[in-house]
């Protein structure tokens, strides 16, 4: 007796579809996330978190404490522990960075780093304001905003 068994492969008209779409939804998910309403809000939020690594490598490099002054219109780079010492940030023509040029405001602060490149909430990275919590740093245009954190001890900025 010879019996004959059929192997089917391949998927079915239903399996296809439901595949199909699962991936749409997940596509629509992540379109409608890369959608930026304001470019500049979220290109001057990674620009920010580049000039404050930049000040804490500066500081690791050198036995000189260097931070960023905030006002919440402007911000700037600064050395000695001194904020009225202003300098240039890489890939800036002013030594002041003018937010509202750009309509955004952002947190006051000051926050400078130490030779071993810890974050302080001072301008002269004295141990006891050492950042001792996350700091955020949000940056507000109209109803946007963008944040920014800095790590305690490490420094470290997502």
């Amino acid at each position: 007796m010879k019996t004959s068994l059929i192997k089917n492969y391949g998927f079915t008209l239903i399996e296809a579809i439901v595949v199909m779409l699962i991936v749409g939804i997940i596509g629509a998910v992540v379109a409608a996330r890369m959608v930026i309403s304001n470019p500049d809000l979220a290109a001057q939020g990674e620009v920010t978190k580049t000039h404050l690594r930049y000040a804490q490598s500066r500081s690791i490099n050198s036995d000189i404490v260097w931070g960023i002054h905030c006002d919440g219109t402007s911000y700037w780079l600064f050395k000695d522990g001194n904020k009225n010492n202003k300098v240039l940030l890489p890939g800036e023509d002013s030594n002041t960075v003018d937010l509202s040029a750009k309509d955004l405001t952002m947190d006051g602060f000051d926050i400078s780093f130490n030779s071993w490149g810890t974050p302080h909430l001072d301008e002269g990275a004295l141990e006891a304001n050492k950042l001792a919590a996350v700091l955020t740093i949000t940056i507000l245009s109209g109803e946007e905003s963008e944040q920014i954190t800095v790590t305690p001890n490490t420094g470290f900025i997502p």
